[in-house]
């Protein structure tokens, strides 16, 4: 996610996380399409299709999503980003970048019906 992140600033990245539990075993990169990639993010919807079916081909299912905030060094979820959380059983991760340019990493639970988001406690540790 880090290197998708990376890759794609000073746009926002999107992906998806598929496993089990509450453990996320394959990252799916997808393309941002929006029509202002710097601000927002919009996954190409052909890629979402193919990544929601490779997971049912893995077995897996819908542990995460993910997007980055490249100007942001503490990234918390935009009233955007809460109205478009369709997901709401997913874990929400948004990568931000340190001054020196290290990414940090935050989660989220987020209620796109409700309107409100919290923070997730989450690992990186396998």
């Amino acid at each position: 996610m880090f290197a998708h992140a990376r890759g794609c600033a000073p746009e926002e990245c999107c992906g998806l996380l598929g496993g089990g539990g509450n453990r996320a075993a394959t990252v799916y990169r997808l393309r941002n399409v929006a029509p202002q990639p710097e601000v927002a993010y919009e996954a190409a919807p052909g890629e979402l299709f193919e990544a929601q079916r490779g997971m049912r081909a893995r077995g897996e299912r819908l542990v995460g999503v993910y997007h980055s905030h490249p100007r942001s060094n503490d990234p918390e979820p935009s009233r955007t980003d809460v109205r478009l959380a369709f997901y709401p059983e997913a874990f929400y991760f948004i990568i931000g970048f340190e001054d020196g340019g290290g990414c940090v990493l935050r989660a989220f639970r987020i209620s796109e019906r409700e309107g409100r988001w919290e923070p997730a406690p989450f690992s990186t540790e396998g």
